[in-house]
């Protein structure tokens, strides 16, 4: 994105709720976006002999790791997911969904102790443990699930900025490219 336009046009798609936003925090948010795309594209440094340190990362071959049918590098979407997270606009929205989760979590096991303080027959305390751990497996999904549902609208975003920037080895590559581009 390279101008202030065309980051709003991108943010609206993926966050309909952005249109409330003032012209001022319109322009905080373009420069907030400008300073983590610069601290993200930031870690590649050259090297003195003109090669990239992913390069280096990859070995000394200088063979690119192959993509699946999915599109990511064998890493998988970890550090995809990692990136994302730290610059989401949900911050307060999964720690809302975790604090709940706790609590259910918390209010799922209290139910299942309640029939073994009162003697109850060993069946119907099994079956008490039994309808906790359910419960307690069924909470984690669904906070599992709500997360992944908050990652979309950043995971797309995200995507959608990075999609027309190329990777390129070196200097040279950069420049072939943009020229076969005119």
């Amino acid at each position: 994105m390279e101008d202030l336009e065309s980051f709003k046009e991108a943010r609206l798609k993926m966050d309909p709720t952005a249109r409330k936003l003032s012209s001022g925090q319109w322009q905080q948010a373009y420069e907030a976006h400008l300073r983590a795309k610069e601290r993200v594209h930031g870690g590649r440094r050259e090297r003195s002999d003109g090669a990239s340190a992913s390069k280096e990362a990859r070995g000394h071959s200088g063979v690119r790791p192959r993509r699946g049918a999915s599109g990511r590098v064998g890493g998988g979407l970890g550090p995809l997911r990692r990136q994302v997270r730290e610059q989401t606009g949900y911050a307060d929205l999964r720690l809302v969904v975790d604090l709940l989760a706790w609590v259910a979590i918390a209010l799922v096991v209290l139910k299942a102790l309640v029939p073994l303080f009162f003697n109850s027959p060993i069946p119907v305390s099994l079956l008490a443990l039994l309808n906790a751990l359910i419960g307690v497996i069924a909470v984690i999904a669904g906070r599992l699930l709500v997360h992944m549902l908050i990652d979309i609208p950043d995971i797309a975003l995200y995507r959608l900025e990075h999609r027309a920037e190329p990777d390129f080895g070196n200097a040279e590559e950069a420049f072939e490219a943009t020229r076969e581009a005119k």
